[in-house]
């Protein structure tokens, strides 16, 4: 008999939406292929050329194996993190839990097969990185056949200590936070408490790995024999184990600590089932019910609520209610603009050694004579901020089955896309605005500064609004059957990401020369005024055009 988690699994790999390409576009196709050939082996290579030269300096001081155990932490940590939305989305959020409770299946055996999922869909990101680590290291330092055998199976479990910590700790916030009448409250309160204990987690395990002196650090150094590899298992126990094992590769040392590393793993995935078998059902039992106000109205309070005002500002408000309702869409495309503030901020509150760096940072960023890289650093931070947030590269995919709607609604087909625009825009402009208040207040940036700064933040705003909606008109995911995969496996969100890195990037080359004030203020605000302007023609014209074609 064959086992059920394992048939379940292979279930729901087969029958998912994968990277979201299933019936896409050719272009869709041809644009995949391209990152998938130019972009991200581009970025293997400039990590393995950083690994390299680190290589050849700590190899000096027997220290290189630092590499290898920072590269896993690394990886673990982005699992670990991004696991926290992946294990929300997928253990509780997706559709499919409601048609898998009353299959003859155990809980434990729904969020095994879960679990391993979102381990599969995790191996590509830690590929990117952990890869060239991995590769150049093996080659730099002669390693055997037995190294890449180790490093394989580091590779293959990497993922699940981290995943097993962020499911544990959603399904006791789950577990405790269900009220079945009050479903999306509870759906959107239990993934932000999950996703802020997660955060938490992180930087506590950060600051307890950088508990050690400067003393005992050197101490470490001058030891050599890569002593330096135990700074990370204040992070993840696993990443020491891992990096030992392919350090020590041809010895008895490096055997047991691949197998205490393999066995550490196992027993961490088996706790993880049984734990699920306790407590996964009562969690997501109820999610699927909702419950009801019935208050009585008459005409009065019909004619109170029933005011006339701006058709745009009362679709707008749509959108975003829309958002901050559903509670994947409350967590992949509005929460993510509180979060980076989050990240940035809770470890100087757990680690007050980083504000000595904050301070000599704050120095130099008020030399005279750098405010104009200072704006084009910051015209480049909003671009990023703004690219990450999806609201507006999934605006038409979140319609879903149910965009024929809109070819009836009173309102013209540009006010529902400027009111898409808008949603996105604000979203975005939040997050910009929370980072400038913070950029002001631990920089100590002029006042002036600031307001100048955020005088022409809206734009790249606004250029990744009218980008992401645009990418998404022309390539909508319009057939999903749940919301996550609307936004999770949207693969515009990642095009739109690229649309305003990229343009992030040249900013930062172009006047990493320390240009004067008014001509960067000036030809960075030329320059994107000008994209708005004909990205709005092209979307109010072409982009209307195509509107018309999806309804039909």
């Amino acid at each position: 008999m064959k086992n059920k988690t394992l048939l379940l699994a292979r279930t729901l790999i087969k029958n998912g939406e994968g990277l979201g390409i299933r019936g896409s576009s050719t272009f869709t196709k041809v644009a995949l292929i391209l990152v998938f050939a130019i972009l991200i082996p581009g970025l293997m290579t400039g990590i393995s050329f950083l690994v390299a030269n680190l290589l050849g300096i700590l190899s000096h001081i027997g220290q290189e194996g630092v590499v290898l155990s920072w590269g896993i932490a690394i990886d673990s940590t982005i699992v670990f993190v991004f696991g926290i939305f992946y294990v929300i989305s997928t253990f509780y959020f997706s559709s499919d839990v409601e048609m898998l409770l009353p299959l003859p299946l155990k809980p434990g055996q729904i969020m095994g097969a879960k679990f391993l999922v979102v381990t599969v869909y995790e191996y590509l990101t830690i590929a990117v990185f952990f890869l060239p680590v991995w590769i150049t290291y093996g080659i730099y330092m002669g390693c055997g056949p037995l190294f890449y055998l180790y490093g394989l199976i580091v590779y293959l479990l990497m993922p699940v200590t981290p995943l097993a910590a962020a499911s544990v700790i959603i399904m006791l916030v789950m577990r405790f936070t269900n009220l079945s009448r009050y479903k999306d409250t509870v759906k959107v309160l239990g993934g932000m408490i999950g996703v802020f204990i997660g955060v938490g987690v992180n930087v506590v395990m950060q600051n307890v790995m950088g508990t050690m002196s400067q003393e005992q650090i050197m101490e470490l150094i001058q030891k050599g024999d890569n002593s330096l590899v135990v700074l990370t298992s204040g992070i993840f126990p696993t990443a020491r184990w891992g990096a030992e094992a392919m350090i020590h590769y041809g010895e008895p040392s490096g055997l047991f600590s691949i197998l205490l590393y393999v066995g550490f793993s196992v027993l961490i995935y088996l706790i993880l089932l049984w734990l699920g078998q306790l407590i996964y059902l009562r969690g997501v039992m109820g999610l699927s019910e909702t419950g009801s106000k019935r208050n009585k109205s008459n005409g009065l309070d019909l004619e109170k609520e029933v005011v006339k005002g701006s058709i745009i500002r009362t679709y707008t408000l749509v959108e975003l209610k829309l958002l901050f309702r559903t509670p994947i869409y409350f967590i992949n495309c509005v929460m993510i603009n509180f979060l980076w503030p989050v990240f940035i901020i809770l470890p100087l509150i757990f680690q007050p050694a980083e504000a000595n760096m904050i301070h000599e940072l704050s120095k130099i960023l008020n030399k005279p004579g750098t405010e104009g890289m200072i704006l084009a650093g910051s015209f480049a931070a909003a671009l990023f901020l703004s690219a990450t947030n999806g609201t507006a590269s999934t605006s038409i995919s979140r319609e879903g089955q149910q965009l024929f709607v809109k070819k009836y609604l009173p309102v013209s087909y540009r006010q529902q896309l400027n009111a898409k625009i808008l949603s996105g825009f604000i979203l975005g402009f939040v997050s910009v605005l929370i980072m400038f208040l913070f950029a002001v207040f631990m920089f100590k940036l002029p006042l002036w500064l600031g307001l100048l700064i955020l005088s022409a933040a809206w734009l790249p705003v606004l250029y990744t609004s009218l980008t992401g909606l645009l990418i998404d008109i022309y390539n909508p995911k319009l057939d999903w059957d749940s919301e996550q995969k609307a936004v999770k496996q949207n693969i515009n969100v990642l095009y739109n990401m690229l649309a305003g890195i990229i343009p992030g990037a040249l900013t930062v080359i172009a006047f990493s020369f320390s240009p004067g004030l008014p001509l960067t203020f000036a030809v960075l605000t030329g320059t994107y005024g000008l994209l708005c302007y004909f990205l709005g023609k092209l979307l109010y014209t072409k982009g209307v055009k195509r509107f018309i074609q999806l309804e039909a």
